[in-house]
């Protein structure tokens, strides 16, 4: 960071003061070689009473890292610039200069996510161990690319450091099927690995796809094997990574194909409503 900093000319604090001393070390550093420092406020960090209207842990932290710090901060500070014409009248007699809103076009433009899920319940921990790897690999390829996840914190904390996947709390199946309801996703993976316990399972993600308006990509290996028609109304995998990535690559690249797919399995799952196939997971 010092390195970086010699090379600087213009420091930019945003909103909070530095909890690290590293991070104070470098700011102070900088007001030394006689950078230009700015401090950057979007909200009124530096009136207390105006927090009483926020959540109490946010407010915590506004305390904690702006207001707590707010002579350190207007100390290091050559120049005040703030985004609101309130916070300029506010804060005139430090002279502040008001920066108005003007972002950058890929700020504003709309980018056509893929969605991508995995709605398995407590019992595919298996799966989800299994599918770190591949989703990992998927979101460091793609910049367009969102998943969603079921699971617990454990769950959670596996994939935190993933970007764009987010990780919802498991709920009952009526919960389940309310939240879902008009959701639509690109694909659903449905791994499924190898052993006794899922042995003995029904095909319900088959539903879930057809429900969600989805490609489903299923383990080759019963239920789905005996159900799903590959290259159909979805597709049927092996257990190497590679089979995975490449068919998600094709579909994301292939929409009338994934539509064809999609619209087949949906066909198809009405000649199995007559059974009275039970709803539940």
């Amino acid at each position: 960071m010092g390195s970086q900093l010699m090379k600087a000319r213009v420091v930019v604090l945003v909103r909070y003061w530095p909890s690290g001393w590293c991070w104070r070390a470098v700011l102070r550093q900088a007001r030394r070689q006689g950078l230009r420092c700015i401090y950057w406020m979007d909200d009124d960090l530096m009136d207390r009473s105006g927090f009483e209207v926020l959540p109490r842990k946010y407010a915590a932290k506004l305390r904690r890292l702006a207001w707590d710090r707010r002579h350190a901060i207007l100390d290091w500070c050559q120049e005040l610039w703030v985004s609101t014409p309130s916070l300029a009248q506010r804060y005139a007699s430090l002279n502040p200069e008001l920066i108005p809103l003007r972002p950058q076009a890929r700020v504003v433009e709309q980018i056509r996510s893929f969605t991508i899920g995995y709605h398995g319940t407590a019992s595919h921990r298996q799966e989800l161990l299994w599918l770190y790897p591949l989703i990992a690999d998927v979101q460091a390829r793609y910049s367009h690319t969102l998943v969603e996840l079921y699971g617990d914190d454990k769950v959670r904390k596996l994939y935190s450091p993933l970007p764009r996947v987010q990780v919802q709390h498991p709920v009952p199946w009526e919960r389940y099927r309310e939240v879902t309801a008009g959701q639509h996703l690109d694909l659903l993976l449905c791994p499924l690995l190898d052993n006794t316990f899922n042995g003995a399972r029904a095909a319900v993600k088959f539903f879930d796809a057809v429900r969600l308006g989805a490609v489903g990509l299923y383990s080759n290996r019963a239920p789905y094997a005996n159900m799903v028609h590959h290259g159909d109304d979805g597709l049927l995998l092996g257990d190497q990574y590679d089979e995975w990535l490449d068919a998600i690559h094709r579909l994301s690249s292939q929409p009338q194909w994934r539509e064809q797919l999609a619209d087949s399995a949906r066909c198809h799952a009405s000649h199995y409503l007559h059974l009275g196939l039970s709803d539940e997971t």
